[in-house]
């Protein structure tokens, strides 16, 4: 039972972060005012659904995985994939070319990661860049847009410290491979001080344009970076990280702000 219940958690910890490209999209919307495109949003899901599944299958540690975990992530990838392809035809060019680029960006993802520092803020800005590219309709290439909105800066920051802070569970396995990520550079201890000072700056930003959401969503990333050993478990560490991440939209969708 013990066993079983561990892979399931670790498929929703794996497909989860489709609530969060949801979230991040709401806000987006509720910051800018702008009308949500469908076609658009459910194709900025469907590459998130896709490229973690994609990243799950590739990246594979575990050996142990059950056949029928292989089978979710194997079909997860495939379906997801399929159907955005179709829902892409639906694209303005400039919005299609957006979708190129970050296709491009993928591709150099594995080696970019090694790099310090830069895996948080290329996932933080692309996942942002997308949130606006995608869901609403785009009359600009490569929805440059996203560096001149207000809502950007915090919701990136926020994301940079997420990325940070899910990297406490893989810190043995980045340092056997090569990763420099930041708790294997500083520790977690010292990487969780350096994530709480940058939680405080994005809640303040947030707090000055009014982003209650974001504000809070800061405050339970800040509450859990107090606990390097339980962001350190697999699956549940990085599963509470998304879940405060999504607090904003779960807000939004619930009217409570």
């Amino acid at each position: 039972m013990k066993y079983n219940f561990k892979y399931i958690l670790l498929l929703v910890h794996y497909w989860f972060p489709v609530a969060l490209g949801w979230s991040i999209a709401l806000v987006i919307q509720r910051a800018t005012k702008l009308p949500i495109f469908d076609s658009g949003f459910h194709l900025y899901l469907l590459t998130i659904f896709a490229a973690y599944n994609l990243d799950r299958i590739i990246d594979n540690d575990d050996t142990t995985r059950p056949l029928w975990l292989k089978a979710a992530l194997v079909s997860g990838c495939l379906v997801s994939t399929i159907v955005g392809l179709i829902i892409a035809f639906q694209l303005s060019i400039q919005t299609f070319s957006t979708l190129l680029f970050f296709s491009i960006i993928t591709l150099f993802y594995r080696q970019a990661k090694k790099l310090p520092l830069l895996k948080g803020v290329l996932v933080a800005v692309v996942w942002v860049w997308a949130g606006v590219a995608l869901p609403f309709i785009n009359t600009r290439w490569f929805a440059w847009q996203f560096w001149t909105l207000h809502i950007s800066l915090p919701i990136v920051m926020l994301m940079a410290c997420g990325v940070a802070l899910c990297d406490f569970k893989d810190i043995k396995s980045d340092g056997l491979h090569g990763v420099r990520s930041l708790p294997v550079i500083w520790g977690l201890r010292r990487t969780a001080l350096i994530v709480s000072a940058l939680l405080l700056i994005s809640a303040f930003i947030a707090y000055q344009e009014n982003r209650i959401g974001l504000v809070i969503s800061g405050a339970a990333l800040l509450a859990l970076a107090q606990f390097p050993q339980l962001l350190s478990m697999d699956a549940i560490g990085p599963l509470a990280v998304d879940i405060s991440l999504t607090i904003p939209g779960l807000l939004i969708a619930l009217h409570l702000i």
